[in-house]
């Protein structure tokens, strides 16, 4: 698992193309794995904030991509919340790949 912190202004374009890594520095394989992620307010909220929809780029470089358009990021409140990223294989099998603060700036211009 990495950690990585998110900073997001409304109203605009975010994108996160990252390559996962084992400790050991080999790139992680996702074949045969899905991604899931959600930002929230507190790692005890019940409900989501946004559904980070992740992609798997390149499953044999473990090469993933979270993007979030301006509509998206202008419906956020400011805040610092908290998200993660998970893959999963079936219901058996499931890793913490990313996780970390999601910061959202407000935005004037409108």
């Amino acid at each position: 698992m990495a950690v990585y912190n998110i900073s997001v202004n409304q109203g605009e374009t975010y994108n996160l193309d990252a390559t996962l890594v084992t400790s050991s520095g080999t790139n992680v394989d996702l074949t045969n794995y899905s991604l899931r992620g959600q930002v929230r307010y507190s790692y005890g909220s019940t409900g989501t904030l946004l559904d980070l929809n992740p992609t798997i780029v390149s499953a044999i470089s473990g090469a993933i991509n979270v993007s979030l358009t301006p509509a998206q990021t202008a419906a956020l409140p400011p805040t610092i919340a908290v998200y993660d990223i998970e893959s999963f294989s079936g219901a058996t099998t499931v890793n913490r790949v990313l996780n970390g603060t999601f910061s959202i700036s407000p935005e004037v211009t409108r």
